[in-house]
């Protein structure tokens, strides 16, 4: 039976004070050294939770959830919309300030789903300027208007088409066909989360039996701090190693 990902991280935890411990205390590190617990053993430690860490494998790491298309288009419209923005209105003060002020009324660059509203306002507003229907905006004037942002490169048909299939699939959102699987079981992870638990275990357990202090005992993760007095003493929990790691 393998070793789940929830059980490594535990016993990751449980190895970061423990190894953080016989570092920082000599009267901890004197006392396992009386038991067995020599450099050489220490260090058979540390190999093993090193490499259960993954630092310096070979293999690249790997997210456990991929980013969504809808969660791309998203982040792809919080990056346009403020310099898209600031571009449009320092183009358009100068020039046609009554278009400026039609544009960004009730207008600002926004993150999330704000700015994929704040787009699709920002899009139609472009829209009704190009045919000549905004309100209050002479045609002939919002027309130009329209034409120097295409110029400028800030905005034109194509782009409009790009921006809108971008807010389309964010509203979309995630699609079922898009979960991660589960990653493959890996023989040497599991082998090495074995070695590493047993080891662990066992210098656990005989500090539990060597070390009464109840401050060390802490620092070592094999107990924790009492909510107050009166409260029983808690426990870190079973120590029993997973099924297949004894």
């Amino acid at each position: 039976m393998e070793i789940t990902e929830v059980q490594i991280d535990r016993w990751l935890e449980r190895g970061s004070k423990f190894f953080k411990t016989c570092a920082r205390n000599p009267v901890v590190r004197g006392a396992l050294l009386a038991r067995g617990l020599t450099d050489d053993e220490l260090m058979q430690g540390w190999k093993l939770y090193t490499e259960l860490h993954g630092f310096g494998a070979a293999a690249p790491a790997r997210a456990a959830t991929a980013e969504t298309a809808a969660a791309q288009a998203l982040n792809a419209i919080d990056a346009w919309d403020a310099p898209a923005y600031a571009a449009a209105r320092a183009v358009l003060e100068a020039r046609f300030p009554e278009v400026a002020s039609y544009l960004f009324e009730n207008l600002e660059a926004s993150v999330g789903p704000s700015a994929l509203a704040g787009a699709e306002r920002f899009l139609a507003r472009v829209a009704a300027l190009r045919e000549g229907n905004a309100a209050s905006i002479a045609p002939d004037v919002g027309k130009r208007a329209v034409e120097l942002l295409a110029i400028r490169r800030i905005i034109d048909p194509a782009r409009e088409a790009e921006l809108r299939a971008l807010i389309e699939t964010a509203r979309r959102g995630a699609r079922p066909e898009e979960a991660t699987p589960p990653l493959a079981i890996d023989p040497a992870r599991q082998s090495a989360a074995q070695a590493y638990v047993n080891w662990l275990h066992e210098w656990r357990e005989v500090a539990r039996a060597t070390i009464a202090r109840r401050d060390y005992q802490i620092s070592l993760g094999l107990a924790q701090r009492r909510p107050n007095p009166d409260s029983p003493e808690p426990q870190d929990g079973t120590d029993t190693p997973p099924a297949g790691a004894a």
